[in-house]
């Protein structure tokens, strides 16, 4: 097995998908199977498989929970999509023969729980397990590419305008500088409906220009990143050049993939955000946290921290009671540092709880504010075999 040295991000896309290592040297993204017709490494979201059609189209019936058929036969949708990565992850051990993957981030448009937990899945039967992959939504791509820029580029509140030809969403980073750590949110607006007067006679120079006025109308931004195949038409050039004035512009259809690959160096190299809290609607905004004893000392552990997805939260810790009937979780907000308390009874070990048992505590979310405790009786030993009980519990921790 080669060092494992490559930081790679992928923007997993259902029609096209594009994938980005962290260049250590130049310290930045270097597109794979970038050429000089395709310098924005742009590939269709396709499996080509040798006697057989091309499998087209295979992402979005996979996310939407549909069959794949390949060869005339339903196929393990986590089988595909492990097969499609095996085939895009070749490019790279062709570069990098002697080196593997240190850390690989998947950014997609929606990361439902289904369709995340089947990248795990397809990219666990690659070796590539969860220690070192990260599934991620595009606005928190953004995030990530707009605080690896230079610094002056986002002194204020950053603007994103994403285009496909059809739909049309703004993004807005913003920053608050007064807390710590510092909270960096995205607000969203949708005007993919006003887009559409360009279908009944308008201009879409005009009404895109409109919709952006509209958009940053009293706003102080820094810099503005046009991303989206819609934006590559003629109609957007002299627009951007008007919206350049008093902020910085940026085009480019790389933006995502590039924020998928600083997520990677960000998360297995050396980080450069600790004083940053990313966050969007799928982040917790409080730590949930128990005190244990361990390492000859009594200490909070973490169970689940503020600012991951609360899709990416599945953790489990073994405990054994040291007469303890009950188990005590506490919730604290990352923002007002309000804490608030959650007891757990241990009424199905009763009796058992003298260190004669072992428990599996697991913490999952089932929604941002949704936390599922499970509790399982492990047994101890050969003296006190388990019953096998399992119980749950859900807390509110909005």
């Amino acid at each position: 097995m080669g060092d494992r040295t490559l930081l790679l991000g992928m923007d997993l896309g259902d029609e096209k998908t594009q994938m980005a290592l962290y260049n250590r040297e130049m310290r930045e993204p270097e597109l794979i199977g970038a050429t000089e017709e395709n310098p924005e490494a742009l590939y269709d979201t396709v499996i080509e498989m040798e006697g057989m059609e091309p499998l087209i189209g295979f992402l979005p019936r996979i996310r939407q929970g549909g069959e794949i058929m390949v060869d005339g036969r339903a196929s393990d949708p986590a089988n595909v999509l492990a097969y499609y990565f095996r085939r895009k992850l070749a490019a790279v051990r062709q570069k990098y023969p002697s080196e593997t993957i240190r850390q690989m981030v998947v950014t997609v448009a929606d990361p439902t729980l289904s369709f995340v937990e089947l990248i795990y899945q397809a990219l666990e039967k690659l070796g590539i397990e969860k220690d070192r992959a990260m599934v991620m939504g595009h606005k928190q791509s953004y995030l990530y590419f707009v605080l690896y820029q230079k610094a002056e580029l986002w002194v204020n509140d950053v603007g994103m305008f994403d285009y496909d030809g059809k739909s049309l969403h703004y993004y807005q980073m913003q920053l608050d500088r007064r807390k710590k750590p510092i909270p960096v949110r995205v607000m969203e607006r949708d005007f993919s409906d006003a887009m559409t007067m360009v279908g009944e006679g308008s201009e879409p120079g005009a009404v895109f220009e409109n919709i952006v006025y509209s958009a940053i109308h009293k706003q102080i931004l820094s810099t503005l990143y046009m991303t989206g195949a819609g934006f590559e038409a003629e109609w957007t050039d002299e627009i951007f050049r008007r919206l350049c004035v008093g902020r910085r512009l940026f085009k480019g259809q790389n933006l995502y993939v590039s924020g998928s690959c600083y997520a990677a160096k960000e998360l297995g190299d050396t980080p450069r955000l600790e004083n940053y809290l990313l966050m969007d609607e799928d982040m917790l905004t409080s730590h949930l946290s128990m005190k244990v004893y361990k390492d000859a000392k009594m200490q909070d552990y973490i169970l689940a921290k503020a600012g991951n997805p609360w899709y990416q939260v599945d953790n489990t810790i073994e405990l054994v009671p040291d007469g303890e009937t009950e188990l005590n979780l506490t919730v604290t907000n990352i923002f007002s540092q309000k804490e608030r308390h959650f007891i757990l009874d241990l009424d199905p070990v009763a009796g058992k709880t003298a260190r004669q048992c072992r428990l599996a505590l697991r913490v999952r979310f089932s929604d941002v504010n949704t936390c599922i405790v499970t509790i399982k009786d492990r047994g101890f030993g050969e003296l006190f075999p388990t019953s096998n009980r399992i119980w749950e519990k859900t807390l509110k921790i909005s």
